[in-house]
């Protein structure tokens, strides 16, 4: 997420970006820009990231680096042990949403922030927690393994957020 902003067509949009629906039935960018675009566009980064256009649903995104599961109408909540199917899409918001808001979420490439537990190491499979948005590398049951992403640094000794990779990341079998 070091260059958040979009090198396709829709040039100039802005990943951090979160709207909030105006009374018109549009989304209106929180900043008063008018910021109308349909769920589901894609975008790729300067950086080669690729972007999904979501509605957030409900407990929206708590904080920046929450992994969230995005649905067929590109509907986003946050990923815990109970939410989540096989083969849904995984991704990570770069910006705190209400339930309700519209924004961008990354499907692909390097993040500078994905919310982990304590201690959760680079380089290892990922699995679902009971803490809405955060992952950990502790598998047992009954998580949800994320195949498709890895961090790239370890986390510390506190619950937080730690750099990692992308690569299209979905929900895999239950533990």
């Amino acid at each position: 997420m070091a260059i958040p902003y979009s090198t396709s067509n829709a040039a100039g949009f802005n990943f951090s970006v979160v709207t909030t629906p105006a009374t018109s039935g549009y989304a209106q960018d929180v900043s008063g820009l008018s910021d109308v675009v349909p769920v589901g566009t894609i975008a790729h980064g300067m950086d080669g990231s690729v972007w999904v256009y979501v509605l957030f649903g409900v407990g929206g995104v708590t904080a920046t680096g929450y992994v969230v599961v995005v649905d067929e109408a590109f509907g986003a909540v946050m990923m815990s042990n109970s939410v989540g199917g096989l083969g849904d899409a995984i991704a990570v918001a770069p910006a705190v949403a209400a339930a309700g808001d519209y924004g961008w979420v990354q499907r692909f490439g390097t993040v500078d922030a994905i919310q982990v537990s304590a201690s959760a190491a680079a380089n290892v499979p990922l699995a679902s927690t009971t803490t809405a948005g955060q992952l950990d590398d502790a598998v047992a049951n009954p998580t949800k393994n994320i195949t498709g992403m890895v961090l790239t640094t370890a986390r510390a000794a506190s619950a937080g957020t730690a750099p990692g990779y992308l690569n299209w990341p979905v929900v895999g079998t239950t533990n």
